[in-house]
């Protein structure tokens, strides 16, 4: 009878823990919210480019905010039911609810949703950073590779030109993206505080047939997929003072400083009519310059 006993109460025992157990896992299981808190938000009168860190981070414009009593501007990414206005700056509520599922590729996430719009002003919001890209994030993207061809009389006054007056600044990192309006963006960064652009690049195809013979004395590299040509415009979308390139965009090639498979782009321009006038006395007959680019498109 004891021992009857005891046999029925280690099972009633380990029942209890199983179902203990049972029901931890079923608690670890599925979507569970770590955090929920709500924040008055200032949100800049234009967007900026940065990115958000984790997963396939690229950049794109996101929303410049201050949260209440601080003067520095962060990052945000979306807000759901925010309908967002250029050139106005905005007071709102917004929630915050962290979420953790372990089925997930990102277990932890952030979900911020519009509670109220407390106030909204036409202005120009003031100390903007120019962007939100990590130094680290840039500069996996290397400098463009700067070439010239030159075919004259007397190259030496050219080809020192050449080397002294580059069209598109060489010393900075450039990033393609595109904008909440689906326009294709320019960004190059030097330091920090130098930035190029962002121009927004008005895009036009061409076949590569079409070309000027002169590129032919300084090929791209690889096998081109296309072609076309670039423009840069002002935040205005009047042309800027760099002048309109040709493009040749190469198939894919895989990188190992950049996590997505980058393309190789090569902008190209005939320089020969500009040096005919500029150095008479050398008797150039083809100049051509490119530039090549690594851009994750």
């Amino acid at each position: 009878m004891k021992t009857r006993h005891f046999w029925g109460a280690l099972a009633l025992l380990l029942c209890s823990f199983s179902f203990i157990g049972c029901s931890n896992d079923d608690e670890e299981e599925g979507k569970k919210v770590t955090d929920y808190k709500e924040l008055v938000l200032t949100v800049a009168s234009k967007k900026i480019p940065g990115i958000i860190m984790g997963g396939n981070s690229v950049v794109s414009e996101l929303y410049a905010v201050k949260k209440e009593q601080a003067d520095e501007w962060i990052a945000y990414g979306g807000i759901a039911g925010f309908e967002y206005e250029k050139g106005y700056e905005y007071k709102i509520k917004v929630s915050e609810t962290t979420y953790l599922d372990y089925a997930m590729g990102d277990p932890a996430w952030t979900e911020r949703d519009l509670l109220e719009v407390i106030s909204k002003e036409q202005k120009e919001s003031e100390g903007l950073p120019l962007h939100f890209i990590p130094d680290a994030y840039y500069k996996r993207f290397p400098l463009p590779e700067y070439r010239y061809a030159v075919e004259a009389e007397n190259k030496s006054p050219i080809e020192e030109d050449l080397k002294a007056n580059s069209i598109l600044p060489k010393e900075y990192h450039y990033m393609l993206y595109s904008n909440i309006d689906g326009y294709r963006k320019l960004i190059g960064i030097k330091e920090d505080n130098n930035v190029f652009g962002p121009y927004t690049v008005k895009s036009t195809s061409k076949k590569p047939g079409d070309m000027p013979e002169s590129y032919k004395i300084l090929p791209p590299d690889g096998k081109v997929a296309s072609a076309g040509e670039w423009t840069f415009l002002d935040k205005s979308d009047n042309t800027t003072n760099y002048p309109s390139f040709d493009v040749f965009i190469v198939r894919p090639t895989k990188i190992k400083s950049i996590d997505r498979t980058p393309y190789v782009v090569y902008l190209y321009k005939d320089l020969t009519k500009h040096y005919q006038n500029k150095y008479p006395e050398a008797g150039a007959k083809t100049v051509v310059v490119s530039y090549k680019l690594l851009f994750s498109i």
